[in-house]
């Protein structure tokens, strides 16, 4: 989207509203996909649910983490073949109710999940899949003695067949090395488990949680640069499915957080600005009491006059942690002028602390170049749920 386009929404559609462009989503779908064919693509909702329609030709899986996520799935009617449940913590009524939709794929956490798993579907008659998933040192996933003994105690569970692993440590990497080296662990104890517990493994989740670019100073032709790497490491064969779990990286890009400067003033020394949002609209992963300066744009609504100015940018919130931008150089700065925030495609949406205040929840655009914004989500008041 051009700064042309983005000037007319942003006075057209209101703030404080997210605008998602679908053009850009699909572009870079399609991208990551061609580079690491014949992988297939897991879309992890949580990164934003909002795109889930306009991933869906794109994505081969979807990653659902919550009762409330699989919520979303059913209501938008999305292909149960496609979604793998999966999250540090299942209840029983839950994964009742995501077999009897028809979900098929699970991963299980723990020796406890998979036997909650396994026995839900001794109950309701149904064959699931299930992958291990394999800890890094965290809460999440189990030690490889307990993915052992799952494995050695396989043929007593013909209702949950074990198809292979998953393996997740964290995002935001931008170090090939260290990707290539999760790689190679999973690889191992691949080969470990064929030679040692005669298990074949079928299929490999992982989450490469590669970095993308968000700050002024970040090198954004290293987005690029670091998937050509990753793909670079799937050169040779593989006798097992891989399929990428992302989030972040298939949908930062795509994401527009529109706000207003609503007053002005000087504070002793500082140049200080309020916006309509806050940092519970605004969450770039690394930036922290706003030292980064993320990509945005400014649309001025008055000719300028004078000479650049910095500027310290606070949300609406009455909090001393709610400072969006520091030493903004802006020219002729005004009550009524606006800031869009490029890049803020994934987790703003969802991860905010939107309570907190009982501020209004933004409104929520898609956008695509032959269909225009379409409002998916109008304003809602908060104080509500605080009452």
């Amino acid at each position: 989207m051009d700064g042309m386009k983005l000037s007319e929404l942003v006075k057209t559609l209101g703030t404080p509203s997210y605008v998602f462009d679908t053009d850009i989503l699909q572009e870079r779908v399609r991208m990551v996909s061609q580079k690491l064919a014949p992988a297939k693509l897991c879309y992890a909702i949580k990164a934003n649910p909002f795109l889930i329609r306009a991933m869906d030709v794109l994505v081969d899986r979807y990653e659902i983490c919550s009762p409330g996520e699989f919520h979303i799935c059913v209501k938008n009617e999305l292909d149960m073949e496609k979604i793998v449940l999966s999250g540090v913590y299942k209840a029983e009524a839950d994964v009742r109710y995501a077999m009897e939709q028809g979900v098929r794929h699970f991963t299980a956490e723990s020796v406890s999940q998979f036997r909650l798993v396994q026995s839900c579907a001794d109950k309701l008659g149904k064959k699931v899949d299930i992958l291990l998933r394999v800890t890094s040192g965290c809460q999440f996933g189990m030690s490889e003695e307990d993915v052992r003994s799952l494995l050695r105690e396989r043929e007593q569970y013909p209702q949950a067949e074990i198809v292979g692993l998953q393996y997740f440590t964290g995002t935001q990497k931008k170090q090939i090395k260290k990707i290539a080296a999760e790689l190679q662990y999973m690889e191992d104890f691949i080969r470990r488990l064929e030679a040692e517990e005669g298990f074949v493994t079928r299929t490999l989740e992982y989450g490469p949680g590669l970095g993308v670019p968000y700050f002024t100073k970040d090198d954004f032709e290293e987005d690029e640069r670091l998937l050509d790497a990753f793909a670079a490491l799937l050169q040779k064969e593989r006798p097992y499915e891989l399929v990428f779990e992302m989030g972040r990286y298939l949908a930062a890009s795509c994401g527009y957080y529109m706000t207003k400067i609503v007053d002005q003033k000087q504070n002793d020394a500082v140049n200080v600005l309020i916006a309509d949002g806050g940092i519970h609209h605004v969450n770039y992963y690394g930036q922290n009491m706003a030292m980064k300066t993320p990509v945005l744009s400014y649309f001025p609504q008055h000719p300028l006059q004078g000479e650049e100015e910095e500027w310290t940018v606070y949300g609406a919130l009455c909090t001393t942690a709610d400072i969006l931008l520091k030493r903004l150089s802006l020219v002729d700065a005004r009550v009524g002028d606006y800031l869009v925030f490029h890049n803020i495609g994934a987790y703003s949406v969802t991860e905010g602390m939107y309570l907190f205040l009982s501020r209004d929840m933004p409104k929520i655009y898609l956008y695509s170049e032959e269909t225009g914004p379409e409002l998916i989500r109008d304003t809602l008041e908060t104080w509500k749920w605080n009452t």
